[in-house]
């Protein structure tokens, strides 16, 4: 049961999911709001998940510096499911907060989506997707992608966005089927192999790490 529950919280995080949600997220956004703001939105978002890719691709291809506050602990990919999870949470998260009619209730929605958040941040850790340091990275490039929308939208006109039982309902079914059927995203399979390879050929890392590490425990790392 505690094995289901954890792989159904790091789902939550997982791109199979978010990316359709994104995408659904943007459209309401802009049909039921402010195209403005649905385009901030998706340009914080991409520009976050574009830091992600890359954070990954030089990764897995040279190795990164030892992580700041942790430089013991394994820093090579940086999670991607806790950065998508922080950029899409936290936004829907913020922005069902501005539109919240008491200061009880923004409160509420916030600590909400804190804890979303950090349990599928824990949870990461949890399934051996990632250590420490790489969850603490992918949280700090989602939250700057966050920050980067709030402030990015200050000057638009007052909007009172509230979370659509629509998402709600997407999310659910979305995760439901991620429990019965697993997660089929080969994103970091992908970033790995052409890490690899351009590692291999290009000669921009003097010694490359791919080999140093055994991805084997990480397989599920997104």
């Amino acid at each position: 049961m505690l094995a289901t529950m954890t792989r159904g919280v790091t789902h939550l995080g997982s791109s199979t999911l978010l990316f359709p949600l994104s995408a659904l997220y943007a459209t309401l956004l802009w049909r039921r709001h402010s195209a403005p703001l649905a385009l901030r939105w998706l340009g914080a978002a991409a520009l976050g998940l574009g830091v992600m890719g890359a954070l990954k691709l030089f990764g897995h291809g040279c190795g990164l510096p030892a992580f700041p506050f942790l430089p013991e602990d394994r820093f090579v990919s940086p999670s991607g499911h806790a950065a998508f999870a922080t950029i899409f949470y936290g936004s829907v998260g913020a922005l069902a907060a501005r539109g919240a009619g008491s200061p009880g209730w923004r409160t509420l929605i916030l600590l909400a989506t804190v804890a979303l958040v950090a349990a599928i941040s824990i949870s990461r850790i949890l399934v051996s997707a990632h250590s420490a340091a790489e969850v603490v990275a992918g949280l700090l490039v989602g939250g700057s992608a966050v920050a980067l929308f709030l402030w990015s939208g200050r000057s638009l006109p007052p909007v009172r966005p509230r979370v659509p039982p629509l998402l709600l309902a997407a999310v659910a079914l979305g995760l439901v089927g991620l429990v019965r059927v697993g997660d089929p995203s080969f994103i970091e399979s992908g970033i790995r192999s052409v890490a690899t390879q351009l590692s291999a050929e290009s000669g921009l890392c003097p010694v490359p790490r791919v080999a140093a590490f055994d991805h084997g425990a990480y397989s599920q790392a997104r």
